[in-house]
């Protein structure tokens, strides 16, 4: 079990790098330095699908680990914060593909995809 833990703790930098790099195609999409290309729609699917292996490696350790009971942090706060920052990532991607034009598609990229980080690190356990 300590290993999946320890999974789940390491995780999080492939996640934390993968926003950095998204959030700079999504930027620079958006202000029309560059256009929202496969490159971009690559780092926008990999960011996702990490944050739901996340997610997943995340459950196991939460119903293994029985989280919910004592810290009310670990065991209610963290998962519903990070299932709110996974949906808001794929509402992101989502509308990033549906918006028509690179600066579209980088803005509303950039505008979801911030803010399921912010959700992110609101709810990483600080111990």
């Amino acid at each position: 079990m300590d290993w999946l833990v320890e999974l789940h703790s390491l995780w999080r930098w492939l996640i934390l790098a993968a926003a950095a790099i998204i959030a700079v195609l999504a930027a620079l999409a958006a202000f029309g330095v560059r256009p929202w290309d496969n490159l971009s729609d690559r780092f926008s699917l990999f960011f996702t699908i990490a944050l739901d292996v996340q997610v997943l490696i995340g459950a196991i350790v939460w119903v293994l680990g029985q989280a919910w009971a004592g810290d009310a942090f670990r065991g209610f706060i963290h998962p519903v914060v990070m299932l709110g920052a996974v949906a808001v990532a794929h509402v992101g991607r989502a509308r990033s593909d549906r918006a028509t034009g690179d600066r579209a598609q980088g803005r509303a990229a950039l505008i979801f995809y911030l803010v399921s980080v912010a959700l992110v690190l609101i709810a990483i356990p600080r111990e």
